[in-house]
């Protein structure tokens, strides 16, 4: 009993190792693409100004949508070699315009009429 027990452990030990050694490896050029496009949307998902409807954020939502598109078309086959001389340098202008973008300002003009600011319930003579 022990002996055969054995054996089919042994078995089954082969066929897991046969399977995860027979499987697909990703290529030198594939593994770079893919660590490439997750730093890009790491750097653009890194900002609270994302969601926030400025132009910063409307930036970083085009150049995470794309870079997301980009890696659904890696996992679809389309050679890493074609997405870095067709689309990286889309990529880097993106980011770049979004760190050219400036931070968000905005501008309030005073008002002209000081009444809303005198207090009428001061005990003050003043």
């Amino acid at each position: 009993m022990l002996k055969r027990y054995s054996i089919i452990k042994f078995f089954i030990y082969f066929l897991f190792l046969s399977t995860i050694n027979g499987q697909d490896k990703l290529s030198a050029d594939e593994i770079f693409v893919h660590k490439y496009l997750m730093n890009h949307l790491g750097k653009m998902n890194s900002s609270p100004l994302v969601w926030q409807d400025v132009k910063k954020g409307h930036l970083r939502i085009k150049a995470i949508n794309y870079g997301e598109q980009l890696l659904d078309s890696l996992d679809l086959g389309y050679p890493p070699m074609g997405i870095v001389f067709n689309h990286f340098n889309n990529l880097t202008d993106m980011r770049w315009d979004v760190y050219e973008s400036g931070e968000y300002q905005l501008i309030i003009d005073k008002s002209k009429n000081l009444k809303h600011q005198y207090n009428y319930f001061s005990s003050s003579i003043e």
